[in-house]
């Protein structure tokens, strides 16, 4: 049965996704078939790996991930054109994602989309760069269809922090000290202070204090 969705947070010590609600997001969209499907789960994972915010994402085109529309860049230029009041800077793509955009952009020249370095990375069912209240309508729908909590598309954001402090597998040990650095960098906070909000204890550990 799922959870109750109607409501989502926002707060950042709430909205993010647990590592089971994940898991069951990305399994429902890679278990459905179609275009929307696709772009979406190539969406989605492009947020949750590189935690870009809602705006940043939906005006990326072709050209910020791929010179000739087929292989996939290394690092993004999170640009002044792409941050527009945040801070710019670069953005590690991972091979996860470097894979997905890969396969994401053989897609589009099936489909007959533009790989154009100014076409739009992500489109609408019209064919037009897609617009922020579709970015938040297809977040709902996965969270509904995975019977998870209803999040924002800003939740990925928070969850890229979370599991960047959380983590106790990839990082070195002289490195986790500085995951509150790591994080800052990756979010590209143009304060420090921002990223404070993430040492707060988290909804997992709250609820194991609950316990006690």
């Amino acid at each position: 049965m799922g959870t109750d969705n109607s409501t989502s947070n926002t707060r950042a010590g709430d909205n993010y996704l647990s590592e089971s609600e994940e898991k069951r997001l990305w399994q429902t969209i890679k278990g459905r078939n179609g275009k929307q499907a696709a772009r979406d789960f190539a969406l989605l994972k492009t947020c949750r790996l590189t935690a870009l915010r809602r705006g940043e994402a939906i005006g990326l085109n072709v050209g910020d991930f791929s010179d000739n529309g087929i292989t996939v860049k290394e690092v993004l230029d999170v640009n002044a054109r792409l941050a527009k009041k945040g801070a710019t800077g670069d953005v590690y793509i991972p091979q996860e994602l470097r894979d997905i955009l890969t396969q994401f952009l053989s897609k589009k020249r099936k489909w007959g989309e533009s790989l154009s370095l100014d076409a739009p990375l992500f489109v609408s069912r019209k064919g037009t760069r897609m617009g922020a209240r579709t970015f938040n309508d297809l977040m709902s729908k996965w969270c509904r269809e995975a019977g998870i909590q209803e999040y924002t598309p800003h939740a990925l954001r928070h969850t890229k922090a979370q599991r960047i402090m959380a983590d106790i597998c990839n990082l070195i040990p002289e490195e986790q000290a500085k995951k509150l650095q790591f994080a800052a960098k990756q979010l590209r906070h143009k304060s420090f202070s921002s990223t404070m909000i993430y040492t707060a204890p988290n909804k997992e550990q709250m609820e194991r204090v609950g316990g006690i």
